[in-house]
């Protein structure tokens, strides 16, 4: 009997040895596998830039000084070989300080996305009180001083608002003094802002006159520039021609103040600026991640 089942389980190893795969059967198992192993890759969106995170990033420096208190920003991913250096004066009814915090100065330089320096120095806060840095130069050296970095003084840029042109107006005496941009700030002799802008082939001149389009129309009047009939939206942003015009006037409709503290004016002005970018997002979306 032991002989018969052993024959018999031989038989039946035979038979399993004769008998084919169902190929089919494995073909179908092996794509169903093959469909199990294959797993689509996730696609992830890439982390949304905040005006806080570049902000935050950026190094920033309250220096004191003799002439009062100065204000400066680096942005994450400054190189000083090819940067700016902008220095940002305020107007009458503020001082740097206040202007600093309740203007956000800082979110609007960021903003930009532009490889520069920002500096914001003392100003006058009304018509009776000195100006504080009548010379440019000392001004940069306090800060390289207060920093312990030196400064790009390849192109120097000068943003002043309203009652900031008694301190601009001794600068463009300057050589290092490569654009003036005037928010606002059209007031006492302005024959002198187009005989300095025409006095050398790369200075450049941005104008915007909101409650001083009267004297800014008649300067201009005089002196070829690309005109815009007020700022365009954030989503078009300032164009090309901005960009590479030599005398840009914005004929605003913004207002006095909002021109510096409604958080738009100031970034798409400086994004007109010919300095290297430092990122390439929209500013409308920047300003969409403050919401």
């Amino acid at each position: 009997m032991a002989f018969i089942a052993v024959i018999a389980a031989l038989g039946a190893c035979a038979a399993e040895i004769a008998t084919p795969p169902d190929l089919d059967a494995l073909l179908v198992d092996e794509a169903v596998a093959g469909a199990a192993r294959w797993v689509e890759p996730l696609t992830v969106p890439p982390p949304r830039i905040t005006t806080e995170d570049l902000v935050a990033n950026g190094q920033h420096w309250r220096l004191v000084t003799p002439r009062g208190p100065v204000h400066v920003w680096i942005p994450q991913g400054y190189k000083r070989k090819r940067a700016e250096t902008i220095i940002y004066v305020h107007g009458y009814y503020t001082n740097v300080d206040t202007a600093w915090r309740d203007h956000f100065l800082a979110q609007q330089f960021a903003n930009a996305g532009i490889n520069a320096v920002f500096i914001a120095c003392e100003a006058p806060a009304g018509g009776t009180e000195a100006v504080k840095w009548p010379q440019l130069v000392p001004l940069l050296d306090a800060v390289e001083k207060g920093i312990a970095k030196r400064l790009p003084r390849r192109r120097i840029v000068a943003l002043g608002h309203s009652g900031a042109y008694r301190t601009l107006k001794p600068w463009l005496a300057e050589p290092l003094l490569d654009t003036v941009v005037l928010l606002d700030a059209a007031y006492g002799e302005l024959e002198s802002y187009r005989d300095w802008v025409l006095g050398g082939k790369k200075r450049r001149l941005i104008n915007v006159g909101d409650g001083t389009k009267a004297n800014t129309d008649r300067l201009h009047a005089t002196l070829p520039s690309f005109v815009l009939d007020g700022f365009p939206s954030i989503e078009d942003e300032l164009p090309g021609e901005a960009r590479r015009a030599k005398v840009v006037y914005i004929r605003s409709r913004m207002g006095h103040f909002p021109l510096v503290t409604g958080g738009e004016a100031i970034p798409m002005i400086l994004r007109t600026l010919r300095a290297k970018k430092l990122l390439d997002v929209p500013l409308a979306d920047l300003l969409a991640s403050d919401e």
